[in-house]
């Protein structure tokens, strides 16, 4: 037997009705994109950093 505590019940009801409130989200992008806020991963792919080698693809998405 296991101590895990059962997941929140949802009401599936008020979903479907629209019985809900969506988080805000900003209306600006950062000034900084979040691979150099957060910096180096410390996670290594043939000695580069990985954050280094996703730049590209990073940038690449958010144009």
């Amino acid at each position: 037997m296991t101590d895990r505590t059962p997941p929140p019940m949802v009401n599936v009801a008020a979903y479907w009705r629209g019985d809900f409130t969506l988080p805000q989200t900003p209306d600006e992008e950062p000034d900084e994109p979040s691979l150099r806020r957060l910096g180096r991963s410390g996670i290594t792919v043939h000695g580069r950093d990985l954050a280094i080698l996703l730049a590209p693809a990073y940038e690449t998405f958010r144009s």
